[in-house]
């Protein structure tokens, strides 16, 4: 009795082993600079977030546009210029909005204005007007675009670096060192 015990003991220990599944956990957080580091993208980096999205055609479409430093290489900003560009055969653009950080939690309004002529691109334009400093700085939400399904597929939304600008209140440029696109599929 005490050998089946043993045999029963020990079969059951190397089947919890054996039958044990170990993930790697994946963290890939666009807002973080850590994360983009370990891919290769340094910061300043201009990320969307969500970085991948499923969704079903009667679904809107919420993307927020992101500046993400790194702790302790922070620049001072107060205007911007964001290029976008998406898939208009596949989503259409519905609305902008500034985000948090440019209206400094919704404490300011900043001077936020868009173009957009029905093509594939948008273009944002911000200034931080603020009544007690010149600039902001640090990791934040720029803008949030809500777009609409048009069609079922797969494509990204992408910032053009080179029509993306940061300025200071000295209207000194801040180069963005990489970028961050965001997938959007539907179904």
């Amino acid at each position: 009795m005490r050998i089946l015990s043993g045999v029963i003991v020990s079969s059951f220990a190397v089947l919890t082993l054996c039958a044990c599944t170990i993930y790697d956990k994946i963290f890939d957080n666009p807002i973080d600079f850590k994360a983009n580091e370990d891919i290769g993208i340094d910061a300043p980096t201009l990320v969307f977030y969500p970085k991948s999205q499923t969704l079903i055609q009667t679904d809107s479409i919420l993307v927020g546009s992101f500046i993400v430093f790194k702790e302790d290489s922070t620049e001072p900003f107060s205007g911007l210029h964001l290029k976008i560009e998406f898939p208009n055969d596949l989503i259409e653009l519905d609305t902008i909005l500034p985000g948090q950080f440019i209206t400094d939690t919704s404490q300011s309004t900043p001077l936020f204005t868009y173009t957009y002529d029905d093509g594939n691109s948008v273009d944002i334009y911000a200034y931080f007007l603020g009544t007690t400093k010149l600039d902001i700085d640090g990791t934040g939400h720029l803008a949030d675009l809500v777009f609409s399904p048009l069609a079922t597929g797969s494509d990204s939304i992408n910032y053009d670096m080179s029509e993306c600008t940061f300025i200071d209140h000295q209207d000194q440029e801040i180069n963005i060192e990489g970028i961050r696109g965001a997938e959007i599929i539907i179904e």
